[in-house]
């Protein structure tokens, strides 16, 4: 099955619009304000309105019910909930939510709990701006096949993270000219990279 590619942290509809026609598996929108990618759910709404692509709310802080309260195809949760967190996010089944896990084997007591309620995971780097370690991912991908990964991904390093087989490679600041602001060569030339890999 082909790797899919998720592009994160778009911030505007003409980029969002270009990346739908470029073509990815999932477009990513920061909902939280304490992003420097922030959207606000009425754009993300208004986006939806123009992509085909299905689209995901990434959100960090706030209530299950809050976290739940999207316009988005997806909402991903990118916090470490608590037990009590993941059992009332499980009851909000209109939605499908992607967990958060941080790439790192401390955090397999928490896979194990998350996969309890949740299908999709995105193991991402526990400490913001360090690459995810390709080592600790392919163990954490062990337990839990088709997991997306992130942390660090760019052109340059990419195939490290596709000989792990992830369910798809997650991209946000590995292809801006800024915060907010994708570079569509970037993603043009990285959809490539994923979409070739071993077909």
């Amino acid at each position: 099955m082909r790797v899919k590619l998720k592009i994160c942290g778009v911030a505007n509809i003409d980029d969002a619009i270009e990346i739908d026609r470029i073509g990815v598996d999932f477009i990513g929108m920061v909902t939280d304000p304490i992003s420097p990618r922030y959207v606000p759910e009425d754009i993300v709404a208004e986006i939806r309105k123009h992509v085909s692509t299905p689209v995901v709310s990434v959100k960090v802080r706030g209530s299950p019910a809050e976290l739940a309260n999207s316009f988005a195809d997806y909402v991903q949760v990118h916090r470490v909930l608590s037990i009590d967190e993941l059992e009332e996010l499980a009851s909000f089944n209109s939605k499908r939510f992607i967990l958060y896990v941080p790439a790192s084997l401390d955090y397999i007591d928490y896979l194990k709990k998350v996969q309890k309620y949740f299908d999709l995971v995105l193991f991402d780097s526990p400490a913001k701006g360090q690459p995810s370690d390709p080592k600790v991912l392919k163990t954490l991908l062990d337990y839990h096949p088709g997991a997306g990964v992130a942390g660090g991904i760019t052109l340059e390093n990419v195939h490290l993270y596709l000989a792990l087989e992830p369910g798809w490679i997650d991209v946000s600041s590995g292809v801006e000219v800024r915060p907010g602001k994708k570079d569509l060569d970037k993603v043009r030339r990285l959809r490539e990279v994923v979409y070739k890999w071993r077909l």
